[in-house]
């Protein structure tokens, strides 16, 4: 053994050793964590609960900022007033209530005025008929059920879990509320902080990085937000005139409400049909409706494929058919979110895409 020993290469012999020592601390650290799964498990979910919040009140921080810099300028025009913040955060979020609840208002009475519109007669004949089909409706729905491979338990089930996520986005909006407002008050000193941390740890080269994105993302965001709205406008504005030409019923509040939903990719068309058919149908109005379904599918057409593309690249300085491409790309990734951040994301992409290449184009 003791030749055999002289007769080894020392140097591979330690290199071998460090091998054989860090494959076996790698798979002990592996063991831990496979046998602690339960633990990391709900350290992930204790951290994404405290995540979720954040993120919710960081964004309605940043889309609420400029709204509260207004108010407090208002206050603040000869001296600065410490109770201005304060004042002007209440003053944004009292008007965005306000503005919820005239829109809520303004809907449950159009639904009130159409609802008591419809005969008495035919609504209690509709009721006995009910009542008399309630057990072969319940069956029919039972049967089918089965027949796609759910029971009564599971749908059940399907119910619990749904009424639990809504539960869990009405509490991730309150406390994303309550984030928010702190960030408001307090963003100012958050900020200094973090940037100050963050240049002691990585050096002052990387926090003028990190400074310059984020720079360029407020930039990119904005101007996309600003396009939404400005597109979101336009389309209230024709449907309002075209849905009153052709004699829609509740043209404007129709208007109003796809002219909201437009705010977001996709849902201002379907906000738009469900409406033209909630104030047509009780009524009868059978030709408005078709027309107001048309109009509307032709406004949506022109929207979707040449002012949002055109208003947005104008705004953010990408092509129409990349945000065309990132808003089938985000959707395709991330779902609804995916495609609220798609275009932005893309744009703030191609921006350094562009750096990138004149960088390269000087140095050659």
């Amino acid at each position: 053994m003791k030749k055999l020993w002289e007769s080894l290469d020392k140097k591979y012999v330690k290199i071998c050793g460090y091998a054989s020592a860090t494959v076996i601390l790698t798979i002990v650290i592996l063991g831990v964590l496979y046998s602690s799964g339960a633990f990391w498990n709900r350290l992930w979910s204790i951290f994404t609960a405290v995540l979720k919040p954040v993120v919710i009140g960081g964004i309605i921080c940043y889309l609420l900022s400029p709204i509260v810099d207004k108010f407090e300028g208002l206050f603040n025009k000869k001296k600065e007033h410490k109770w201005a913040r304060y004042l002007a955060i209440f003053l944004s979020f009292l008007l965005i209530i306000v503005c919820l609840a005239a829109v809520i208002v303004i809907i449950v009475l159009t639904i009130y005025k159409n609802v008591s519109a419809i005969n008495l007669e035919t609504v209690l004949g509709l009721g006995d008929l009910i009542e008399q089909d309630t057990q072969e409706l319940f069956k029919s729905i039972e049967d089918l059920l089965t027949s796609k491979g759910f029971s009564v338990n599971q749908f059940s089930d399907v119910l619990i879990k749904a009424a639990i996520s809504v539960k869990d986005v009405v509490t991730g909006l309150f406390f994303g509320i309550i984030f928010s407002i702190y960030f408001m008050l307090d963003g100012r000193r958050i900020k200094d902080y973090w940037k100050r941390a963050f240049a002691i740890i990585t050096g002052k080269k990387n926090e003028e990085r990190v400074e310059q994105f984020w720079h360029d993302a407020d930039k990119i965001f904005s101007g996309y937000l600003r396009g939404q709205f400005i597109d979101a406008s336009i389309v209230c504005i024709l449907t309002g005139i075209v849905f009153t030409i052709v004699g829609v019923p509740e043209a404007l509040l129709i208007a109003l409400l796809v002219g909201i939903g437009n705010l977001i990719p996709y849902v201002g068309p379907i906000v738009g049909y469900c409406a033209v058919i909630l104030v047509c149908l009780p009524t009868g109005s059978y030709n408005e409706l078709i027309a107001g379904m048309i109009s509307l599918f032709v406004i949506m057409l022109i929207d979707g494929n040449v002012v949002n593309p055109r208003l947005l690249s104008s705004n953010i300085k990408i092509h129409p058919l990349l945000v065309v491409a990132a808003l089938i790309g985000g959707g395709a990734l991330g779902g609804f979110v995916g495609m609220l951040v798609a275009v932005p994301v893309a744009a703030l992409i191609k921006l350094y895409f562009d750096r990138f290449l004149d960088k390269k184009e000087l140095e050659s």
